[in-house]
């Protein structure tokens, strides 16, 4: 059994440990009977928070299925999944819920999709700091579809609730502030006031709010595993509209990888960058050079306060970060890494 097999085995394990029921076996039988499939298999990057499987094999020959049985925590919005497949299309799967799987203890919502094509880039990105001549087109890809992303997510800005902005800055600022005080900070004490004083922009009037994934890792990406293109983004539990560019660590996190050693960027790391850059201004229409320097600055300052809430802290129930500082020593590399950009 290989490394990630292992590690999917233990996810699906831990899952099911912490539930007095169903069993896996109880919840593939369940999604064989309201899919109409004849077998099942696990995806392929099983979430912490839900146990995944792709239907297949049909009578009549219909295309797969996912069937997802998810905690509570874990719901999936069909206002913000509505919202999010107006602006990537068919990229983000269209689910249709079933309800609470019958004596399920905690509860778990039954949710079905249409199985989207390729692999997570987790899979597919190297471990390996020298790109073959294909390989390097194929992350170049990447970092194009990538682009293509962001920019549907700049060009389609979001009312926000005043009160529910106000909500989420304070939250930032209330965890900076915990980060500051610490004893055992990684960041410096310049970095954080730094990151203090760019909330006014990014919460300010002018700054665009969209709609942002809050968990655009790399086992929620599919990409085709020939050529690299992004064939789909899964798992929206925890979407909601924030400032542009809270999640740009998805780029750099692109552009290199860990190893036991630590962090190890890509030979072709500013290739990638540029290629991500580009296509981004192509597509949004961008062509002034200061206006481009203006917008990269700005939302490279929010990857890095996105980066630090997704690595510094703990998780609340439902995934989303918690208040309370993280001890995980492979995430605060990952921050360290990401912060020097």
């Amino acid at each position: 059994m290989d490394d990630s097999s292992s590690w999917n085995q233990q996810a699906i394990d831990k899952f099911f440990a912490a539930r007095e029921s169903p069993t896996r076996s109880e919840c593939d039988h369940h999604a064989r009977k309201i899919s109409g499939a004849i077998a099942v298999q696990q995806v392929a990057a099983p979430g912490s928070l839900s146990y995944t499987v792709r239907c297949r094999d049909f009578p009549d020959e219909e295309r797969d299925l996912v069937v997802s049985f998810r905690e509570a925590e874990s719901s999936l919005d069909h206002g913000v999944l509505k919202l999010a497949r107006s602006i990537h299309g068919a990229l983000v799967p269209e689910s249709v819920f079933h309800g609470e799987m019958a004596n399920s203890k905690p509860p778990l919502l039954v949710y079905t999709m249409p199985y989207l094509p390729g692999i997570p880039c987790l899979e597919a990105l190297c471990s390996k700091t020298e790109l073959s001549r294909q390989e390097e087109s194929r992350h170049l890809c990447f970092a194009k579809h990538l682009a293509r992303y962001f920019a549907r997510c700049w060009l389609s800005p979001q009312q926000v609730d005043p009160e529910t902005q106000t909500d989420f800055r304070n939250r930032v600022h209330r965890q900076l502030m915990k980060i500051k005080t610490s004893a055992s900070s990684t960041l410096s004490g310049a970095q954080i006031i730094e990151l203090e004083r760019s909330l006014s922009i990014f919460f300010g009037q002018t700054y665009p709010q969209v709609l942002t994934h809050s968990d655009l890792s790399q086992t929620n990406i599919l990409v085709n595993e020939e050529t690299f293109e992004i064939t789909g983004v899964v798992d929206w539990s925890l979407a909601e509209v924030q400032p542009f560019g809270m999640e740009l660590d998805s780029l750099l996190l692109a552009t290199g990888y860990m190893d036991l050693n630590g962090w190890r960027n890509y030979t072709r790391r500013l290739q990638m960058l540029n290629a991500f850059w580009d296509e981004f201004w192509i597509r949004c229409q961008i062509h002034d050079d200061i206006r481009q320097r203006e917008i990269r600055a700005s939302a490279m300052q929010a990857a890095k306060i996105g980066a630090v809430l997704h690595y510094a802290f703990q998780r609340n129930a439902n995934g989303s970060p918690s208040e309370e500082l993280t001890t995980s020593k492979w995430a605060l590399k990952t921050l360290s890494a990401l912060l020097m950009g």
